[in-house]
């Protein structure tokens, strides 16, 4: 049995198009969605309204609940302070929602909230009784002018925390890494590593070799499948393996889902254009497991 996942940064900030993203993710069916920086009413747009002024709502129904960082937080940010969620369809149960308070970001205590409405996670029931942890994360887009620590800290606390789940885990995320996405994956670079004495960097979440069990799912796709990955190189020699952003320096593949490997995947996509034409700045993830 298939089971659908989408990562995306929805952004929005933008004005408008929020039709288009609602009518993106319709067309794409996914059983959860792991979306990174919204806020209270566009979330409250992607769950059912079954009344409005009255009225039976006709929009079709695609999420069936919803958790949202900000909601999460004591007390509550601002209804327009953007977040992170996780969605799930009917063929899905919400078990518990929850931040990742207890990650260890190795930052000023003043820091962490800020870093807190960024990354969420919810266990969740799915078809034949399992439950997964689904996580949304969205990182700093650019490092702290005050702290060059708190984004490769971020990552790292992040990937500590991971490394610590038991069961099924899936991860979805705009990291804004790496700078450097290169087919060979232990030759991608980041712009904060870990450095030699062990510190916190991007890598401990994202690299070759990372504090986690998890796993790329684009990469695990292209394994099973050599032939995509000879046209990429082809085209794209030092990568990105897939665009999913685009930079002053070119194209680049920051946004991600990466699952423990006893979820099977059988199908990734990358849906740039797309996800461009329904507003966004940020290419939408697609990932097909089996079950």
């Amino acid at each position: 049995m298939r089971f659908r996942v989408v990562s995306w940064n929805l952004d929005s900030g933008a004005t408008g198009r929020l039709d288009d993203k609602i009518d993106l993710l319709r067309r794409l069916e996914p059983d959860l969605a792991l979306l990174q920086e919204l806020n209270r009413p566009v979330h409250r747009a992607l769950l059912p309204h079954p009344l409005v002024h009255g009225r039976i709502h006709a929009r079709p129904r695609i999420f069936s609940w919803g958790a949202l960082s900000t909601d999460l937080i004591r007390p509550k940010a601002s209804d327009y302070r953007v977040g992170c969620a996780v969605l799930g369809s009917a063929s899905t149960i919400l078990l518990d929602a929850r931040l990742l308070d207890r990650a260890p970001f190795d930052v000023d205590e003043a820091a962490r909230p800020g870093l807190l409405r960024r990354t969420m996670a919810a266990r969740v029931g799915i078809p034949g009784g399992v439950t997964v942890t689904a996580c949304s994360f969205q990182a700093r887009p650019v490092p702290s002018r005050t702290d060059t620590r708190v984004k490769p800290a971020f990552h790292a606390g992040i990937a500590a925390w991971i490394a610590v789940q038991s069961g099924p885990v899936l991860f979805g995320m705009d990291a804004h890494a790496p700078e450097v996405d290169h087919p060979e994956h232990r030759c991608s670079r980041f712009l904060r590593p870990s450095s030699a004495d062990g510190g916190p960097g991007e890598d401990r979440l994202l690299g070759h070799d990372p504090d986690h069990g998890l796993a790329d799912v684009l990469r695990r796709h292209l394994a099973a499948h050599p032939e995509e990955l000879v046209r990429i190189r082809a085209d794209r020699p030092s990568g990105p393996l897939a665009v999913s952003y685009r930079t002053a320096g070119g194209p680049a593949r920051y946004d991600h889902i990466w699952a423990s490997t006893d979820l099977e995947v059988t199908d990734v996509r990358y849906l740039y254009d797309e996800a461009l034409a329904a507003g966004s700045d940020h290419g939408l993830v697609l990932a097909d497991f089996e079950l």
